[in-house]
């Protein structure tokens, strides 16, 4: 129904996946999810928490900044190592 992946990765805490299952998106389940996520962390003393959102996908950005979240001032780069599959 839901499920998340976070971290450390000894500078800040990180977000790498955040999923509802469509029928049960709505509910609550992504902001449960995400406040265990920050109280896990803080309880670890990390001070930040970062996630990455593709600059298209407007549901998912609302839904952070209904949590709090807003868009710092970095530049994100990447480099695929092996293509994409079609």
């Amino acid at each position: 129904m839901a499920g998340v992946m976070a971290g450390y990765d000894g500078h800040r805490g990180w977000v790498y996946y955040l999923a509802v299952a469509p029928g049960h998106r709505g509910a609550g389940h992504g902001r449960r999810l995400m406040a265990e996520v920050e109280t896990r962390l803080a309880a670890r003393g990390y001070a930040k928490l970062n996630l990455q959102v593709r600059a298209g996908n407007a549901e998912v950005l609302a839904f952070y900044r209904a949590l709090g979240y807003v868009q710092d001032e970095v530049v994100s780069l990447g480099r695929r190592l092996i293509p994409d599959r079609e």
